[in-house]
């Protein structure tokens, strides 16, 4: 799968905008940004996100950002989500994208105090057009917590069906969690 710029910008340079948000890559200068929204929201992001346990300071962001950086020019898709006064609302991706299967995956946090606002919804509304239409996707799946209606309805809203359960998919600390998948087809995605 060969992708033309023709004078746009590449891949990894887009950003998104959306009613509310803007979608754009994370850069170094974002890194308080970052660790400010994922200190703030730690307990909250803590019970279905392991990782943000083990983020400690701006070195470890520095080394996430470094990360999505190259696989953004490895043609994946990881965008900030951001308010229009600049306020980092939390991350989303387009990730494990296999082009010979046209797929990729769906991943996404929202900080504490945004949650409930729609924003996930609406971020991942338009990153996915945005990857059906640049990458080339087919299919998108998605990994949710059983006990996360809220993530689950996020991607019902998009369009996602429900395809299953993997049990035990996912460990958190002591405790293994079940995690529903859900897929979502090119011509599926809800406006």
């Amino acid at each position: 799968m060969a992708f033309m710029s023709f004078g746009l910008p590449s891949r990894e340079d887009v950003v998104i905008h959306t009613e509310r948000l803007l979608l754009r890559p994370l850069t170094f200068a974002d890194v308080p940004l970052l660790f400010d929204a994922i200190d703030s929201s730690r307990q909250f992001l803590s019970r279905r996100l392991p990782w943000a346990e083990s983020v400690r300071g701006h070195a470890d962001l520095r080394v996430f950002v470094d990360k999505c950086q190259r696989r953004n020019g490895e043609g994946e898709a990881h965008r900030g989500i951001f308010e229009p006064d600049g306020r980092l609302a939390g991350h989303m991706s387009i990730e494990e994208c296999v082009p010979a299967r046209r797929s990729g995956e769906l991943g996404y946090w929202i900080r504490e105090d945004r949650a409930g606002k729609g924003y996930a919804t609406e971020a991942a509304r338009a990153l996915l057009a945005w990857g059906f239409r640049q990458l080339e996707l087919h299919r998108v799946t998605a990994y949710v917590d059983t006990d996360n209606p809220t993530s689950a309805r996020v991607l019902e809203k998009c369009g996602f069906t429900r395809e299953g359960v993997f049990r035990h998919r996912m460990q958190a600390g002591d405790d293994w969690r079940d995690q529903a998948v859900f897929g979502v087809l090119e011509g599926e995605l809800k406006a």
